[in-house]
């Protein structure tokens, strides 16, 4: 009986084996592969809600008062029992207020640290441009080595930079916490790759959105619980902001005890995988050359000009600038723009999250189910889902610039929404970008990556340029940043629509050569039934 049900869903006469199972081992790595998404979002992702725990907002507002920076390249200490002390409310806790006017009263969350925003855009970008330098490098070292080395090196990495951070931003002040989170964007551009790479030998083209939709779903775990995890330590008087780190990099620690105990490279490799499921990868996966990989010639001249991966690097940038968004700056518009108090910030901050989890992964098990029984392509799925993600955005952003700082449900509502709606792209571009050159996977999404970081760097660009001052504070013009989002995934929508496609493209190894399945994958034809299984 089983077997029939799988013959009928996949619509073929193939063995199969279903992804959504307790012993489907491709199933394991995908739940590991979250995991370190997870451990990624939790230390380098909440820079934005981090900052506003370290730095003392009332001394840098007074710093901005006494002019004591200009021409200065470093930050003097100024003792905080002189500060005036003051303690955050919700604006709830008041009537009707004037906005204009409760924008000249920083919210202070109690931090240690003076740091200007200049000095703080430049600890949030730092991770940006250690991605990019890297970005290449990182591709290049996927494409040719262990996949599953490369991802216990970058989450190494990772949790040594958040390990040593709390040191660097106290002795050395701003820019140790620079070196610190630089080599987390290296990290984290080494991740993206391998992990994009272990998926393109896991998990067949039918099952990649809900796969996907899986294991990013690590960032919004952290975005839920890690940011409610984050206000309770920012506001404990025995533990501080330090304890952020050293929570985050435990589970650094304990991702790679059991990455290097539980997973192999590939699926011909690997302990405890049914020959069934074997069999069924081997027939399902598209042929990757392994046999000369370490010679394997990227098709530069083909990658770069088709329209295909333009429009790709195209959403990167957009997909980028919404991480930005969503991860670093979101608690930053309720802390500055809704006046929240630390816990409160914490809680709101992980309601989009949890509707971002909840969204994509009904999402991406539909787009599956649409792909599987064929009413549907890979491309029309990755354009609809795309475009709807895009433009639901564009919406929401503009509707966001009308909100002001009496309309929390309403800017909660609406922030929701962004959060959903770019959950949608998961199935989108990134399931195209897994799905056009199998063989180039890490060149490809290395470049993407380096392409993508620049949409990162720009969201604090544009939060240090969009600013005006009062009374020594500086206050972001966040109608003019939402209007930007606006026009910009907008714009990404359009791009996709017309360019994108999911399909492997003429470019790739695969295509190129006609190569049968490699021989490694190839498992006999299995003899036992699931339920033997």
């Amino acid at each position: 009986m089983i077997e029939k049900f799988a013959e009928d869903e996949f619509g073929t006469g193939k063995q199969s084996h279903p992804f959504l199972h307790l012993r489907s081992r491709r199933l394991h790595v995908v739940l590991m592969l979250m995991y370190a998404y997870f451990c990624m979002a939790q230390i380098s992702g909440p820079i934005g809600f981090t900052l506003s725990c370290m730095c003392n907002s009332t001394a840098i507002a007074l710093l901005n008062q006494n002019k004591t920076l200009e021409n200065s390249t470093t930050t003097p200490a100024i003792p905080l029992e002189l500060l005036s002390s003051t303690t955050p409310k919700l604006i709830s806790d008041f009537e009707e207020q004037n906005c204009a006017e409760f924008d000249k009263k920083p919210v202070d969350y109690g931090g240690d640290l003076v740091w200007d925003t200049e000095w703080q855009s430049a600890v949030v970008s730092a991770t940006f441009f250690g991605g990019f330098l890297f970005s290449y490098p990182a591709g290049f070292l996927v494409d040719r080595f262990s996949a599953r080395h490369n991802l216990s090196a970058a989450i190494f990495i990772l949790t040594a930079a958040a390990i040593l951070m709390p040191f660097l931003a106290t002795t050395f002040q701003a820019p140790g916490a620079i070196v610190s989170r630089f080599f987390m964007g290296v990290s984290e551009t080494l991740l993206i790759p391998s992990l994009n790479s272990v998926v393109t030998k896991w998990i067949p083209v039918n099952e990649k959105s809900l796969a996907a939709a899986i294991f990013t779903a690590g960032n919004q775990l952290s975005g839920i619980f890690g940011n409610i995890l984050i206000a309770e330590l920012c506001a404990s008087p025995v533990f501080g902001w330090s304890s952020i780190f050293y929570s985050a990099s435990l589970f650094g620690i304990s991702w790679l005890i059991l990455w290097h105990l539980t997973v192999r490279n590939s699926p011909h490799n690997t302990k405890w995988i049914h020959e069934r499921e074997l069999d069924y990868l081997a027939n399902q996966i598209p042929p990757k050359h392994n046999s000369v990989s370490k010679k394997l010639e990227v098709p530069w001249k083909g990658m770069l000009t088709s329209r295909v991966f333009w429009a790709l690097m195209c959403n990167s940038v957009v997909g980028n600038m919404m991480i930005a968004l969503i991860f670093i700056y979101m608690p930053v518009y309720f802390k500055d723009v809704l006046k929240l108090d630390v816990k409160s910030n914490g809680f709101y901050s992980a309601i989009p999250h949890l509707s971002n989890l909840i969204a994509k992964l009904i999402w991406g098990y539909v787009m599956d189910m649409l792909r599987k029984k064929k009413i549907m392509s890979p491309t029309a799925t990755c354009k609809l889902s795309q475009f709807t993600s895009m433009m639901g955005i564009s919406v929401s952003c503009f509707l966001l610039t009308f909100v002001n700082c009496n309309q929390q449900t309403t800017a909660l509502v609406l922030l929701s929404c962004i959060s959903v709606f770019f959950s949608l792209s998961i199935s989108g571009f990134y399931t195209a970008l897994l799905s056009i050159a199998p063989s180039h996977i890490g060149t490809l999404t290395g470049f993407g990556t380096v392409i993508g970081f620049l949409g990162r760097s720009i969201s604090p660009l544009m939060m240090s340029i969009f600013q005006t001052e009062t009374n020594g504070t500086k206050v972001t013009n966040w109608p003019i940043i939402l209007l930007a989002y606006t026009f910009a995934t907008a714009f990404g929508a359009i791009i996709f629509v017309i360019f994108a496609s999911a399909e492997v493209q003429e470019w790739d190894y695969s295509k190129r050569h006609k190569s049968s399945r490699p021989n490694a994958l190839v498992a006999p034809e299995s003899e036992k039934s699931l339920e033997d299984f």
